[in-house]
């Protein structure tokens, strides 16, 4: 296993260790608030630290899989190299490249918003973003599923569990989240 690690780029080890330095950090950050609430036994820091669980899991399973995937995905590059032209090769490493900074970019621009313009209005948006930068182009998906993720998680978060999403402070933003809450609940 040791062979297979030494094959991955610099750049994929550093996508895996900045994801485990975000959660490590706000991990720690999470202290700042973690205090009891009476009706939830984990306390107001119990789901960001589920999320974080989350984005450490993804990120260990992530490098999984580029130790395991790596050598299948070595052979592909190197028989694409012998038929074009180094050229070409360099645009796509600088496409990858570039694709994987908009891919950490997007979630800290969709943070930095939704204080902004709230939940209600950013979250569509930025699966749809997201979808579009991983390779889906087909309008009726961009669309649908967006909408479905974004309606799941707003009924369940504002309905069932009461939770305070953010609704924005900018004018028209934060009316039409409240128009949005009163009209779930």
């Amino acid at each position: 296993m040791a062979p297979a690690m030494k094959r991955l780029t610099t750049g994929q080890w550093l996508e895996v260790a900045f994801w485990l330095v975000f959660a490590g950090l706000a991990y720690i950050l999470s202290f700042d608030f973690s205090r009891d609430i009476e009706m939830y036994k984990f306390g107001a820091a119990g789901w960001p630290r589920v999320l974080i669980f989350l984005i450490v899991a993804a990120a260990i399973g992530q490098l999984i899989q580029l130790l395991l995937g790596r050598e299948a995905d070595a052979r592909g590059v190197a028989a694409a190299a012998q038929s074009s032209s180094a050229d070409v090769a360099g645009r796509h490493d600088r496409a990858s490249i570039m694709r994987m900074g908009l891919t950490l970019a997007l979630p800290i621009v969709y943070a930095s918003l939704l204080n902004y313009t709230g939940y209600y209005f950013t979250t569509p948006l930025f699966l749809a973003g997201y979808l579009y930068l991983i390779g889906e182009r087909r309008v009726k998906w961009l669309v649908i599923v967006p909408i479905a993720i974004w309606a799941v998680l707003t009924i369940v978060f504002t309905r069932f569990l009461y939770v305070g999403l953010p609704v924005g402070y900018w004018p028209g933003f934060y009316d039409f989240s409240n128009w949005l809450i009163v009209l779930i609940r």
